[in-house]
């Protein structure tokens, strides 16, 4: 969806925000150090620095931006000189969450060589011909599907259907699927393989954090949130078809330049098969070796390594197309890198002991099930920011409850799975969402939304169900 606005327009809209933030920021700086000066038993004081990210990022302002101020807030609460923080930053190098950033960086990576060797725009034309481009209801399947593999393989959403979607719009258009269907396809199917893929973001944070099994996490919650993802998808795409067929037709200028009929050279087909074929195996690997998240930078470098070899890309060119593909993500690194330290500082505090002395009780006699709807609610609602550093944040915040009062494991990876992602369809329109509109060339916002919500209730009660039976 693109939008125009005048400078004018702009600034009236971003500066109210801007100036809270700013005023947020001083005096919460201003109360850190009062507070440091005037007490050596911070108390609930330490949820401070917490308390400031969120709603810093609740105000828009850039999520590594916010994570910066935060962590400032919590060096000066928590007196931290200069040679304590230079060493917590060195030990944050080697924590969970940055471990993570560094395979989700790996990730781009590996996606870039797959788009440079055209792996993946063959693996796409190979699924849409195996599944039949002869009807609208075989090709809305293999749409959502070739995007359920290709986000599930590439682990990103914006960056697997940006390939996907010049090869499908003329697909789509063939047979009159409106613009804003084909964006529902997208996003439905993506957020399906982003839920399944073994090496995703989310997918490797939630295992590591429940510390369960990927076979585990799939049975006890990726599997059941990603059909009902993809089946209400589904439906709801050929309710926006009926909705919007007479009126949001792709034009010819629209489609005009997109895809290339030729058929894939050899060295794209090895590519691709060497892609698809690595990824498979090592996942195989993984799960007979009962593999850590830590499991999926073998993945990566071994699946890039064999895809630009099977691709006839020297080894500097693979290189090149590596660094641009993971440097895209540079950001998310020093994102999780900033987050970690904040995360032990809240710890050290002491506060979230405080707070859990104060809550147990109350929270042990209501049971495991509100427990989790609560933690569910809390990271859907009230925790903003990256998917990954939601689920951090949730696990670090609530887990030592949830494992007090007998939740199990696999029901907690239910719980950090659909409070992470369940804000990928509402109840607000973000970034994920218009992103897959603008790919589909889609300006309809309102069924967007439709498909959205339609995504959103049916993934709360089914972990309504869930936490009953885990």
């Amino acid at each position: 969806m693109s939008t125009q606005h005048t400078p004018e327009r702009s600034l009236s809209a971003v500066a109210p925000k801007k100036l809270v933030a700013v005023g947020l920021l001083i005096a919460s700086l201003i109360t850190a150090v009062v507070v440091n000066l005037a007490t050596d038993d911070l108390q609930l004081w330490g949820l401070l620095p917490i308390v400031v990210y969120a709603v810093l990022v609740l105000l828009e302002l850039d999520v590594v931006l916010a994570t910066g101020a935060a962590l400032i807030v919590g060096l000066l609460l928590n007196g931290v000189g200069p040679l304590d923080f230079g060493t917590m930053m060195a030990e944050s190098l080697g924590s969970f969450i940055a471990v993570v950033g560094l395979i989700i960086m790996l990730g781009a990576g590996l996606g870039r060589i797959a788009a440079d060797t055209g792996a993946a725009q063959t693996l796409v034309r190979e699924l849409l011909h195996r599944v039949g481009i002869d009807s609208p209801l075989r090709i809305q399947v293999g749409i959502m599907l070739a995007s359920t593999v290709l986000v599930g393989a590439l682990g990103t959403l914006a960056g697997a259907n940006a390939i996907l979607a010049p090869i499908v719009i003329p697909v789509a258009a063939a047979v009159s699927r409106s613009r804003p269907s084909v964006a529902a396809m997208l996003h439905a199917g993506g957020a399906a393989g982003l839920i399944i893929g073994p090496f995703t973001p989310p997918v490797v944070t939630i295992t590591g954090a429940a510390d369960i099994s990927y076979v585990r996490y799939l049975l006890s919650a990726g599997l059941p949130m990603a059909i009902v993802t993809w089946g209400v998808g589904f439906a709801m795409a050929r309710y926006i078809q009926r909705r919007t067929a007479e009126t949001e037709q792709y034009t010819a200028e629209q489609i005009a330049g997109l895809d290339n009929p030729a058929e894939p050279t050899a060295s794209e087909r090895r590519a691709a098969f060497a892609f698809i074929g690595t990824l498979v195996a090592m996942a195989v690997l993984g799960v007979i070796l009962e593999a850590g998240y830590a499991y999926a930078i073998v993945v990566m470098l071994v699946t890039a390594i064999v895809t630009a070899l099977a691709g006839g890309m020297r080894p500097a060119d693979a290189l090149n197309s590596f660094y641009a593909g993971a440097s895209s993500l540079l950001w998310l690194f020093f994102l999780f890198w900033l987050f970690n330290p904040l995360l032990t500082m809240l710890e050290n505090s002491g506060a979230y002991e405080t707070l859990l002395d104060a809550l147990e009780p109350a929270l042990a006699d209501a049971g495991p099930w509100p427990f989790l709807m609560l933690a569910l609610v809390v990271g859907w609602i009230g925790v903003a920011g990256a998917a990954v550093a939601q689920v951090v944040l949730i696990d670090e915040l609530l887990w030592p409850v949830a494992a007090s009062i007998g939740v199990a494991p696999g029901a907690w990876s239910a719980a950090l799975l659909g409070g992470s992602q369940i804000d990928w369809f509402g109840p607000f329109p973000n970034a994920d969402m218009i992103g897959q509109m603008g790919l589909a060339r889609s300006a309809n916002l309102r069924m967007m939304l439709l498909n959205g919500w339609a995504i959103m209730g049916a993934n709360l009660v089914l972990f309504a169900g869930l936490f009953l039976i885990l």
